[in-house]
Order: structure tokens, then C-alpha cells, then sequence
């Protein structure tokens, strides 16, 4: 818990420091901390980023995976003086893998394992400021997993969709009235899931006849446990709609 809370800061800390001055202004007239935008409506766009975990099959060893990720977000929500309030869903292609292999009776055992196709469906609050929106999100969260062993040429595959929950946060910040840009950290629980049974074991025929064939049972996965998936994505939104155009001034009648 300890390792959740220290991610939480100090992505936390990059998310304010990185919208605050490396995003640029956007084109409206600012009024101290009145926010400036209408963050009301129907939005789409693009996320990408990277993320890590560990996967665990009950073999005595876990995985650490990591890689990028890369996909779109829907989502609709309604301002309320400076308070946001919505849902969103996003769908992010890729794949985090990651292998090691470990001794088993003098030969190499090698675990694979992978976490692909990331779906989350959350709520949002936010608190909004200027040009800026703070928000934190909790929802469902869906991932393949997949975890093999390979020894003495043998390989055993188990393959499972798992479903948990996300909490996470990001800021956004307008660079026009429909278009924003943001960071945004996402803890995902996938929990874990019990796996059909394995092939068994492997047999070694001895070149000799006179010999007994080897028997050997390696360890093969039961179960997938993922231990805690850390995603940080990058954000590029447009929201449709918008303040109505203002009216042309007119010249005084000379």
C-alpha cells in the first residue's frame, strides 16, 4: 500500500508542475481563478502512454511487464459552477510484457507473461480553474493476460480476460475552447483468476531403450494474479460544442 500511495504523490506532483507551465495558454481572455472554459459536453480523443505491473501464476515467481499503450477515449460531462461531473470510457491497444527464466531440476524454465487491450469505464470529478481541470476518476477496469512456460522445448499457455476496478486522477488544460491537453495516472486491480488444467507432464524418451523415459512435471500456471497495473498517458481531447460566437461590434454612425 505504501509503494500505491508514493506513486500517487509523486505523479501527482509532475501532473500539477508539468500543466502549470509547460502547456501553453490558450487564446481567451484569463480573470483571475474564474474558470474561462465551459468543460460541459461531449468529448473524444486520444490517449498514450506507459505502463507496469507484475504478473503472478502460482509457479513460485513473478513477471514484471511494462510497455506502451496507445488508444482513444469517449466520454460526456456537465459543469456546475467550478465542479465537473461525468463518465468516460477508454480503450487502449498494446501490450506490456516482460520475461525471466529460473532453474527447474538443472534445466531453464522460462515464464512469459503479458497484459494487453486495456478497457476502463469510470466516473470523473473535477474541480476547474482558469483554463485548468483537476479530477479524479474510479470505475471498472478489463485487460487480457496471458502467462506461458517453456522448458525442455515444452511450452504450457493460459490465457484469461480479468475484470477489477481503477482509481486514478490527471489535469487537463485548454488550448482553445474545444481542444485540451492533459496527463493523466491510473491504478488498475485486475485481481486474479483461475486457470483450466494444464497439460501434463512432460516425458523425455532416453536414446537407450534399456532406460526408463524421464518424467518430469514442471510448474505450469494455475492461476493468473496481476499485482498492480500503473498506467501514466498522455492526453489530446476535443469536445464538441462550445460558447456561442460573439456578435460583431459596430461602428458608431458618424
Amino acid at each position: 500500500m505504501g509503494g500505491v500511495v508514493a506513486y500517487f504523490r509523486v505523479l501527482f506532483s509532475l501532473l500539477i508542475g508539468i500543466s502549470a507551465f509547460a502547456l501553453p495558454a490558450p487564446a481567451r481572455a484569463q480573470t483571475g481563478g474564474t474558470p474561462t472554459i465551459d468543460w460541459s459536453g461531449v468529448y473524444l480523443g486520444l490517449n498514450g502512454g506507459y505502463g507496469w505491473s507484475q504478473v503472478d501464476a502460482e509457479i513460485g515467481t513473478s513477471v514484471r511487464v511494462d510497455g506502451w499503450l496507445g488508444g482513444g477515449h469517449v466520454g460526456i460531462q456537465g459543469q456546475f459552477d467550478r465542479w465537473v461531473v461525468g463518465i468516460e470510457a477508454s480503450y487502449s491497444l498494446g501490450e506490456l510484457d516482460g520475461s525471466r527464466t529460473i532453474q527447474f531440476d538443472g534445466a531453464p524454465l522460462k515464464l512469459d507473461a503479458s497484459i494487453s487491450d486495456l478497457l476502463l469505464v469510470t466516473g470523473r470529478l473535477g474541480y476547474a480553474w482558469s483554463d485548468r481541470l483537476a479530477y479524479i476518476k474510479a470505475g471498472y477496469a478489463s485487460a487480457d493476460t496471458e502467462f506461458s512456460t517453456t522448458y525442455l522445448g515444452a511450452v504450457a499457455t493460459s490465457k484469461a480476460r480479468l475484470d477489477g476496478w481503477t482509481a486514478g486522477f490527471g489535469v487537463e488544460r485548454a488550448i482553445t475552447p474545444n481542444i485540451t491537453v492533459g496527463l493523466e495516472y491510473n491504478y488498475v486491480d485486475l485481481g486474479s483468476k483461475a486457470l483450466a488444467a494444464p497439460a501434463g507432464p512432460i516425458i523425455v524418451a532416453a536414446a537407450d531403450m534399456k532406460i526408463a523415459p524421464l518424467v518430469l512435471d514442471p510448474p505450469k500456471p494455475t492461476k493468473i494474479e496481476v499485482d498492480g497495473l500503473h498506467t501514466v498517458f498522455a492526453r489530446l481531447t476535443y469536445k464538441f460544442g462550445g460558447p456561442p460566437a460573439a456578435a460583431p461590434a459596430h461602428e458608431p454612425y458618424k
